[in-house]
């Protein structure tokens, strides 16, 4: 089966996550919003949690408890609570994984209460699962639930509010709508995260100087494009007119964003393939509605090792997350999004 999935937001704050409609936690629960990247309780009495749907087990005839207990530390909040399973429904058509492992929260940072989403779909690989709990997508390819042992992600370009679908994924096969030119495969060479080999970053037809980081993670989680502080600097001071603006830790168009259509395109080569980002792409205007500022997508917070190419990466090219069909030999297939 190939199944897809909408996406209802996408957004380019620092708190904004991308949430897709269309889940449920056995069938006699409502469907619900969550993030591509399990929810909370109703024993959760958290600011967060109540401030948003919460799943109630007491209504599941599939619900099993366990001992186990997570806590998980995200950039901007934590979650902790029990591991727990229950049948999974999800997408259009519908597919059911049955007893699905995920977290379900007791305490949410505050952070968490204007969220749009009320979970997270976990979209990583197995290794990185706190709980050893295996991932939706890859007990789809254990239960042969899906046509191809893949999974796909569209984003639109239209950051626009009320532009549905802001974007789209697609679990066992990809939309060749949403796609032009050939998709170029990667080899996964991390265990825990979709990682791949990083050759280079260019500024224009320039080589930026040595990164620390030399690899790249491809997360939907993330807004943005996250680096470790030494090489977000480099990244943005070879970008003409790009300034740090102390007071915020961010990078600042100096030139307004007047400037932008004159800035130099931003490429990270990928395993000797180079994937270009044009200005307006690595550029954010805020806010959105009426810009005062321009900075740039690249920012510190992440680690020294790898890159982070979230949303503003993502929506730039199509991805393909793909495994054989006995769960191993991971690849990333990117080509630019239409």
């Amino acid at each position: 089966m190939m199944v897809a999935m909408e996406v209802k937001s996408v957004g380019v704050h620092f708190q904004d996550m991308s949430c897709m409609e269309g889940l449920s936690l056995q069938r006699v629960l409502p469907r619900r919003p969550v993030s591509l990247h399990a929810g909370n309780t109703d024993s959760c009495q958290s600011a967060s949690c109540l401030a948003h749907q919460q799943y109630s087990q007491h209504n599941s005839s599939t619900f099993s408890a366990t001992d186990g207990v997570f806590f998980i530390e995200y950039g901007t909040g934590a979650v902790e609570g029990t591991t727990v399973f229950d049948s999974l429904q999800l997408a259009t058509p519908p597919i059911t994984v049955r007893q699905q492992g995920f977290g379900l929260a007791d305490q949410a940072s505050i952070a968490f209460a204007v969220a749009s989403c009320d979970g997270l779909f976990g979209l990583g690989l197995p290794a990185l699962s706190k709980q050893g709990v295996s991932p939706p997508f890859f007990n789809m390819i254990q239960e042969e639930l899906l046509d191809a042992p893949e999974f796909s992600i569209w984003l639109n370009k239209d950051l626009r509010e009320g532009v549905f679908p802001a974007g789209e994924l697609l679990l066992g096969g990809i939309n060749r709508a949403r796609y032009s030119g050939d998709l170029h495969y990667h080899p996964v060479i991390g265990r825990r995260y979709w990682e791949l080999g990083l050759s280079g970053v260019k500024v224009g037809q320039k080589g930026v100087p040595p990164l620390n980081s030399s690899r790249v993670i491809l997360d939907s989680g993330a807004s943005l494009i996250f680096a470790g502080p030494q090489d977000a600097d480099t990244i943005n001071q070879a970008i003409p007119g790009m300034v740090y603006w102390e007071d915020a830790g961010l990078y600042n168009v100096s030139g307004g964003c007047a400037a932008i259509p004159s800035l130099p395109p931003l490429t990270f080569t990928i395993d000797n393939v180079d994937y270009t980002l044009s200005p307006e792409q690595y550029i954010l205007q805020l806010p959105e509605d009426a810009p005062a500022y321009c900075v740039s997508a690249v920012m510190p917070g992440g680690a020294d090792e790898y890159l982070v190419l979230g949303d503003s990466f993502m929506r730039a090219y199509y991805s393909v997350f793909s495994m054989s069909a006995d769960g191993n030999n991971a690849r990333v297939g990117l080509a630019p999004s239409v």
